[in-house]
């Protein structure tokens, strides 16, 4: 492959998979929209704010507002006092929030094992390793890692290439 068509593949592949994980991430969520990105940013990062979250869904503070109370009224998450700043609320997800988070989680796995059938176990690891370098060289800063992160399963994710390279900079600014 030349490395024009190389980029169409990768970019054609790369669009299919999100399509699809948003696809059944929003039909498992309880509504459709960022719900399920928010509920597995919660899951992610319990305790992160409203302002950390908005960043993380693409949504307005205002709109992240109006999400937060919907999935509140259906009993999926709560908000409680921060510990460190009164005037703002830590955001966690209720066990019937963890329900719903995992089987979001469990369906995007399920897509994600459907688009790498087509590999032998060695060349889904060699995969997994150049998708690591990617992601590392990618990364901006926080706000976008919750963005790339917002579907994640990070309990599944030991040593997150996303999570290290934001940390490998802060120990190299210090």
């Amino acid at each position: 492959m030349n490395q024009i068509k190389e980029r169409n593949v990768i970019g054609a592949i790369a669009v299919a998979l999100a399509d699809e994980i948003n696809r059944v991430a929003s039909s498992t969520a309880p509504e459709e929209g960022p719900a399920a990105s928010a509920l597995a940013l919660i899951n992610h990062a319990p305790g992160i704010s409203i302002r950390s979250l908005a960043s993380g869904v693409g949504l307005t503070h205002a709109g992240t507002v109006r999400l937060v109370d919907r999935m509140e009224a259906l009993g999926l998450i709560e908000r409680r006092l921060n510990a460190t700043d009164g005037r703002t609320r830590s955001l966690h997800l209720t066990s019937e929030g963890e329900v719903s988070c995992d089987s979001i989680l469990r369906e995007r796995d399920q897509v994600i094992t459907r688009g790498l059938s087509a590999l032998t176990p060695e060349e889904q690891k060699t995969l997994g390793a150049l998708a690591e370098r990617m992601l590392r060289a990618i990364v901006e800063d926080e706000a976008h890692a919750y963005r790339i992160c917002r579907l994640c399963d990070y309990g599944s994710c030991n040593n997150c290439p996303v999570g290290d390279e934001l940390e490998s900079r802060d120990d190299k600014q210090v």
